[in-house]
């Protein structure tokens, strides 16, 4: 059987991952805002533990792996590996709101704050400090090193990831949690993530192009 041949080049092919993948960072801080507010009892608390933890995630995540993403042979594999474990831990994270709030609840009435927002905050990290990571392998993938153009790649990578991250908070906010409720909604963002895996793992099987 003959192998299919993507026409999309690996550049394109980032470009479009990282605009559903802003998408879906800006998707997930508005839904999971919901659980966290029926936990909290605030809406300015949950929203400023989920704001709050993303960007601790995405400046660790960038620095974690800012030295691996220059010596990769593969960042293109990188990015869909991150892709995948966004994916997942984002069908799993509803059910691990669940089981925290009892415990959270429990010293709910010892009025120690921090303590609860580290522990809240130990389950968005994760997903965060993924997202933060994709930067940095996004770019190693994207930019051409021949043409030396890194003001202009970069450039475009940030814009297409700040478009995808302009679109979420409405989708979410005026599509999805409407129509679909909050874990469906979260179901929905999940299987994004999972497809831009998919996207990468047979663009790399089937022969696309750098």
């Amino acid at each position: 059987m003959a192998k299919i041949k993507f026409k999309m080049n690996q550049r394109n092919l980032i470009l479009t991952a990282f605009v559903i993948s802003g998408f879906t960072a800006l998707v997930y801080e508005v839904v999971w805002t919901r659980p966290l507010q029926l936990i909290f009892g605030s809406t300015i608390y949950a929203f400023s533990t989920i704001v709050t933890t993303f960007f601790i995630g995405f400046a660790l995540g960038s620095f974690v792996v800012r030295n691996y993403a220059d010596k990769t042979e593969n960042p293109l594999k990188t990015f869909g590996l991150i892709q995948l474990g966004i994916g997942l831990y984002g069908l799993i994270i509803l059910w691990l709101f669940s089981i925290l709030t009892p415990v959270y609840l429990s010293i709910s009435s010892t009025g120690l704050q921090f303590i609860q927002f580290g522990l809240l905050s130990l389950v968005v990290i994760t997903p965060a400090t993924l997202f933060g990571m994709t930067w940095p392998v996004a770019n190693r993938a994207y930019t051409d090193t021949e043409k030396k153009k890194w003001g202009e790649d970069v450039g475009t990578l940030y814009s297409a990831n700040s478009l995808g991250s302009f679109l979420g908070p409405l989708a979410a906010g005026f599509l999805l949690i409407p129509l679909l409720g909050i874990k469906a909604s979260a179901i929905f963002t999940a299987s994004l993530n999972l497809l831009i895996a998919c996207m990468v793992f047979c663009f790399m099987k089937f022969g696309g192009k750098k």
